[in-house]
């Protein structure tokens, strides 16, 4: 993702929508944790701003728990020297250099702690990009619970949902059918992916609603009787109409055409009659493929029989 676009999306793993289900009260919380993290985390920080950074909350105040007892022992053993008249401020800049050349020599045999200050230093950038507020050490916690739960998403498909609506679930109630409204249309989006459209089905769609990506997956995550349950009441086919129509409706998608029982054509930016074009598009040129394969074919089969004659 690029450096302009922190502040638009969350992306977060797709396994995580049945969280919404099984955890009603917090569900939404931890899946936004998880997100500010992955966000914070692709940002381009060097070693040295997130040392400087460091330091300056370690004398000001906001280090987790965990950095701030690692620097107090870094103090203890006397391989930090820190300035207790002055704070690290040189006038009315904050420029610590002793300390930075204390740390670094320190951290040259201790990578673990360099990648938890850079850690802690992307989380605390990120509250500037997306200007909210958060307790580091809480996301920090969060985002390797689930990890840990969901042993690590073995590289599942991602949902890109926009700050701005994020934000929303986060911050303010909502009902079940709202729920199952966002979790229909963060799946879609880990199939769209960046794609100006994608061809699936409804079953495919309402697996995903509930965080699964295959069949496999699904049989796993209906163990859970409250995410069944979910799953149970809008996967029928009157719901599943009326949830997709509805997602049009509320300008969460751009347009979705159907085409038989089993195809499902979607889209986020374009309009119906665009959406048309490029499902007749993918036809042609598909079609072309199909044409040139068993040309292909039917030019080898050509060859062998000459071959064939020859060789008598």
């Amino acid at each position: 993702m690029k450096d302009n676009e922190l502040n638009k999306y969350i992306l977060f793993p797709l396994p995580l929508l049945q969280e919404i289900f099984k955890k009603p009260k917090n569900g939404f919380s931890e899946i936004f944790d998880y997100g500010i993290y992955r966000t914070a985390i692709s940002q381009k920080v060097t070693a040295q701003e997130a040392i400087k950074q460091a330091l300056y909350c370690f004398y000001r105040g906001g280090l987790t728990k965990s950095l701030k007892s690692k620097f107090d022992k870094l103090v203890s053993d006397e391989i930090l020297c820190i300035d207790e008249y002055y704070s690290g401020f040189s006038f009315d800049r904050f420029n610590p250099e002793q300390e930075i050349e204390e740390i670094n020599e320190y951290l040259n045999t201790n990578k673990p702690l360099l990648d938890e200050i850079i850690e802690f230093h992307k989380l605390r950038q990120i509250k500037n990009v997306l200007n909210i507020t958060f307790d580091i050490g809480s996301v920090i916690d969060v985002y390797n619970r689930l990890n840990k739960e969901h042993n690590h998403f073995n590289n599942s498909p991602l949902c890109m949902v926009s700050t701005k609506m994020m934000f929303d679930y986060y911050k303010n109630p909502k009902t079940e059918y709202e729920k199952v409204l966002f979790a229909v249309y963060a799946g879609i989006k880990s199939i769209i992916g960046r794609n100006e459209f994608s061809q699936t089905t409804q079953s495919m769609i309402f697996m995903r609603m509930v965080g699964a990506k295959n069949d496999e997956a699904l049989s796993e995550i209906l163990k859970d009787k409250k995410v069944k349950g979910i799953y149970k009441k809008y996967s029928v086919r009157y719901q599943k109409e009326k949830i997709l129509n509805e997602l049009v409706a509320r300008k969460f998608l751009s347009s979705k055409i159907g085409l038989g029982v089993r195809r499902t054509y979607i889209s986020c930016t374009l309009n119906h009659d665009q959406l048309a074009g490029e499902i007749i598009r993918f036809f042609d040129e598909n079609n072309i493929k199909s044409k040139i394969k068993s040309n292909k074919i039917n030019e080898i089969q050509a060859k062998n029989k000459i071959l064939q004659h020859l060789n008598k």
